[in-house]
Order: C-alpha cells, then structure tokens, then sequence
C-alpha cells in the first residue's frame, strides 16, 4: 500500500517541479536557468523514481533515460540554484564548464545505452534492478551517490559560511534543514534500491516530494524570510571583506560625484584600476564595494550614466547623429553603444530617437 500512494505522491511532486519550471520561463535568462533547470531534472529524477518502483524499466528501458545524468547534474545545479536564490544579482562564481562536464559525459554514455538491442538492455537493467550488487552498473550508483553527497557537502559548508550559527537563527534551522532532508533522500533511496526494499526506497522519493513542497512554501509564503536571509548574508559577507575599515558611504559619495560632476564616464579609455586609483582604493575593494553594496558591475555602473546622458541628448535634440552622441557619452563602436543602450532602456537609440521616452 505504501509503495502504491507513495509512488502517486512522487508522480505528484514530478509534477509540481514541471510546473515550478515553466512559472519562471517568462522570466529566463541567464541568472534563471540554474532554477528552470534544477526543477526539470528533480522532475526527471522523481519520475525515475516512480517508475522503477513500479517495475517498469525492465520491460521498458527508455522509461529511466536521462534519470542518471539528472543525478549527476542535481548536485551542481543545487549549489547553483542556492547562488541564484540568495544572489540573484551576482553571477555565478564557478566554472559552470567543469561542473558540468560529468553530467555531460553521462548524457552521452545513457544516449550510446539506448542505442544498443533491446535485449541488452532489458537484461543489463533487469540484473542491476534484480541484484545490484552482481552488476558492473553498482559502481555507477556508487559513484553518483559519493558526486551528490560531495555537492551537498559543498553547499552546507557555503551555506554555514553564509549564515553562520551566530547569525539568523531561523535562516540556519531551514538551510539546515534542507540539507537533512536531502541526505535522507539519498540514504532511504540508495538504501532501497540496493536493499531491494520498495517501500524503503518509495519513502526517499515522498522525502524529495517534501523537500521541494517547502521550498515551494518557503519562498512564495514567507518571502519576508529570504529577503531577511539575504540581508543577513550580505551583512556578514560585509563584515569579512576587504571593506571593512573603509569609510564606504564617503567612497561612494565620491565615486558618484567622479560621475556625475567630473563626467568621468564620458572617457573611453575609463577602467576599474583608473577609477580605484582616484578613490585611493584597490581596484579589488572598488569592485567588491560595487557588487555588495550597490549591487552592480563595473561597467552596468558606468553605462548607466553613459546612457542616462544619451537620452537625453537624443530627446533634447532631434537633430543628433547617433554616432556622435554614442561618442560623446564615452562609447568607442557602434555596436557596444547599441548592445547597452537596449539593455537598460529595451530599445535600440534609434527606436528611441523615433519615439521612445
């Protein structure tokens, strides 16, 4: 009976990642996809789940395609997500690349699986469904477990750095949480399925279902609490950085008056160690303070003003030649001129020159 509901339940939880999915496709783009991603492969994952406590990948092999690489890219996707969830405006810090390469290569060793005689495959799946321990696949699921327990590893460890016992004490307690939750999952799964214990094996896939319902509720029902968690982080992240001793309101006072009293952004050749060097900083500190406190790049900071003053020699006079004015405000091509312009403002010069604001 257990096996039977539980299985509804992780087809259920299938679907509420689908569905999380798709709710921020309006929304894609880069600092999205890590999200759009991590829900389509717990999807994937949660119907595997389901569909090898029904028993149906021996007859039906195709039905846990993709299921290995999802548990392979879930570990870096979930320390991702964590980065996009609490530093939505920073980009990722890693190299996404090598992350990802074992997902890759999993990717392509299921796609070459598939390919082979029905057959194989019945009987390769059949044996390592029937007796793991007798098939080669064993060191495969080995493997995948110690990559994911080494990921949730990782993102205790960035998530503790983060928050710290000391610091928000509900904002410990849930990451916490998470993060027990998680290893629960991996330890009835595995345990399950080289136990050969369906109900113990279906209880990991009702825990994931768990997981995702409180991130779900978590984040649309207390959003207050993350803005909290992401306010504590940044404090504390402060608080260790190479800011600390700096008076930062009077740098930033300074770096806004270099802007828009000294038109410094008017300069082509302008650069972080340049700009660092007038506020008697690091080019480090400059961009650190950039990042954390005023939650933008370098060059986002010194276009905004580059196209602010754009607009309004666009508007102000009709008669403007869009090279000269893309010139004057400190652009040195065309292109880069136009590429900025449409990504603060959603419109080529031109467009605006034609009617836009």
């Amino acid at each position: 009976m257990l096996v039977v509901i539980g299985t509804e339940i992780v087809l259920f939880g299938c679907g509420l990642c689908v569905l999380q999915a798709l709710e921020r496709l309006p929304e894609s783009g880069k600092g999205n996809a890590p999200g759009i991603l991590f829900y389509l492969f717990n999807g994937v994952i949660m119907l595997g789940i389901a569909l090898i406590a029904r028993g149906v990948p021996p007859e039906c092999p195709a039905a846990i395609f993709l299921v290995i690489t999802s548990l392979v890219i879930i570990g870096p996707l979930n320390l991702f997500y964590y980065h996009t969830l609490l530093y939505p405006e920073t980009p990722l810090p890693y190299r996404v690349a090598l992350h990802l390469a074992p997902a890759m290569v999993c990717f392509v060793a299921e796609v070459i699986f598939q390919l082979q005689p029905l057959a194989f495959k019945k009987e390769m799946i059949g044996g390592f469904l029937g007796d793991p321990f007798s098939s080669p696949l064993v060191y495969l699921l080995v493997a995948v477990v110690a990559h994911i327990l080494i990921y949730i590893t990782a993102i205790i460890k960035v998530a503790l750095s983060d928050v710290g016992i000391s610091g928000s004490l509900m904002g410990f307690r849930f990451i916490l949480y998470i993060a027990i939750c998680i290893l629960l999952v991996i330890a009835f799964l595995f345990g399950g399925f080289v136990g050969r214990n369906p109900a113990v094996f279906i209880t990991g896939g009702i825990i994931n279902v768990w997981v995702h319902i409180s991130l779900y509720i978590g984040i649309r029902a207390y959003p207050q609490f993350f803005f909290e968690l992401k306010r504590e982080i940044k404090k504390k992240r402060y608080e260790k950085s190479m800011l600390r001793g700096l008076d930062t309101d009077i740098i930033r006072d300074r770096l806004n008056d270099l802007m828009a009293e000294e038109g410094l952004y008017r300069d082509s050749d302008i650069s972080l160690a340049a700009v660092a060097e007038r506020l008697a900083i690091t080019p480090h500190q400059l961009s650190q303070m950039l990042n954390e406190l005023m939650s933008t790049g370098f060059w986002d900071f010194v276009n905004r003003y580059r196209i602010e003053e754009a607009k309004r020699l666009l508007r102000d006079n009709p008669d403007a030649n869009i090279i000269s004015v893309c010139f004057q405000v400190g652009f040195n091509s065309k292109s880069s001129f136009n590429s900025a312009f449409k990504k603060m403002t959603g419109m080529t010069p031109r467009e605006f020159k034609q009617g836009g604001e």
